[in-house]
């Protein structure tokens, strides 16, 4: 690691959820684009600021990733969860995107329909922290840490674990996407290089230096695929710079690892919350690591 990197502050990460109540949502096989571009509308209009620092960015390096809910229609009254989380300087205008989601309720989603804000809350290493109720108001402003701080510290005996990709991974492999299944060793990579394209973007330090992940490579080169079922996915946005309709293509399903993931699989975890792969601010990439033994 270099003394310019040495001196920079570590990569900072605030993960938020959002409890929301349905007025009655239709929406379309994916709903990401639609919050991503909402969203933005709503901060253009009400803090530029925000807009500029997190939407007039490379596509690839905004500071922030969505997780939709994975559902076309939630009917009236009922109760649901949109989660976000900030990165670098992003994490400095949580209040503002709080509040831009609770106005898009209000103004409605096109397509979608309206909903309410119930509670903001923000998850950290230990615990999930409301900062923002329908109840009680504004509570306290929500706190970022360092993105190191998300992984386990006593790392538990792991040699199994099951990964859900639970909205659709675009990773390549030369110029092509990946269409067949992720080794664990492929995963690992993504999660080191998504890290470091967070940290670059934000003028930040990455939680780990690159000098120091020969090892963690060559054990996840010994990680084997177990099962799976990986499939390739393809979805349908119409674009509204361009008006035409486009295709994004990428792979869902389970996949079964077994190998010895103690000192790697923690690692992994970051990949929950930065999401892997391409259009991450629209939803893509969504991940869930379940550990099958300890």
């Amino acid at each position: 690691m270099s003394l310019a990197e040495n001196q920079l502050p570590p990569l900072r990460i605030l993960p938020l959820r959002f409890l929301l109540r349905s007025q009655g949502l239709h929406f379309p096989e994916f709903s990401g684009s639609v919050w991503h571009g909402g969203l933005g509308m709503i901060l253009a209009q009400h803090s530029q600021e925000a807009f500029r620092r997190l939407y007039q960015t490379d596509s690839e390096s905004r500071l922030y990733t969505l997780r939709p809910p994975m559902r076309t229609q939630i009917p009236a009254g009922e109760q649901f969860e949109l989660q976000l989380t900030l990165f670098g300087y992003g994490v400095d205008h949580a209040l503002a995107v709080t509040q831009a989601i609770a106005e898009l309720g209000k103004v409605g989603m096109r397509p979608g329909g309206y909903y309410e804000l119930i509670e903001a809350s923000a998850i950290t290493p230990e615990s999930t922290t409301p900062f923002l109720s329908e109840q009680e108001g504004f509570l306290a402003a929500p706190k970022a840490v360092a993105a190191h701080e998300y992984l386990p510290v006593d790392p538990q005996q792991i040699d199994q674990c099951r990964i859900h990709f639970i909205t659709p991974l675009r990773i390549k492999e030369g110029n092509d996407l990946l269409r067949k299944t992720p080794t664990y060793a492929q995963l690992l990579r993504r999660t080191f290089g998504r890290i470091d394209q967070l940290a670059h973007a934000a003028g930040e330090m990455p939680s780990l230096a690159k000098s120091l992940r020969a090892e963690l490579y060559e054990k996840a080169e010994r990680v084997e695929i177990n099962a799976s079922s990986i499939k390739a996915h393809v979805l349908e946005r119409r674009s509204t710079r361009s008006g035409q309709q486009m295709q994004f293509g990428g792979i869902i399903g389970t996949v079964d690892y077994v190998g010895a993931m103690q000192t790697t699989l923690p690692w992994l975890q970051l990949a929950r919350l930065a999401q892997l792969g391409g259009k991450t601010a629209f939803g893509f990439g969504g991940l869930e690591i379940e550990v099958l033994n300890s």
